[in-house]
């Protein structure tokens, strides 16, 4: 059986190449000078969303989002003093907590004096 040398050559041909779909960095969505801000650069539904994601990000990484969900309702200056308080003393009381559990009740003090420790 003998084979034709143009085989491979009219194997490729018969199939259609796949129209170029440009992908878009992570550089192409952001602006300079703008951590708030992002770009859309075609209308494609796709890359909105992307940009969508890389815009949460960027809020998230700036901490605006943060802020501004903290701003959302007045809070009186001395209840955050208050609650501020109990964080530390809260905070406190785990620290001696696990300090306890570490060290127990064998607590051993060491005194220096003159005539040497005690």
């Amino acid at each position: 059986m003998q084979r034709n040398n143009n085989y491979k050559k009219d194997f490729k041909k018969d199939f259609k190449k796949r129209p170029f779909k440009k992908r878009h960095t992570r550089a192409d969505f952001y602006l300079e000078g703008c951590p708030e801000g992002v770009k859309v650069p075609d209308g494609d539904s796709f890359t909105l969303e992307k940009a969508l994601k890389y815009l949460k990000r960027q809020l998230k990484d700036s901490e605006k989002l943060f802020l501004y969900k903290n701003k959302r309702y007045y809070e009186k200056k001395s209840h955050t003093k208050r609650v501020k308080m109990q964080r530390a003393v809260a905070m406190q009381r785990r620290d001696d907590a696990i300090q306890r559990r570490m060290y127990g009740k064998n607590q051993c003090w060491l005194v220096m004096t003159k005539d040497g420790a005690k």
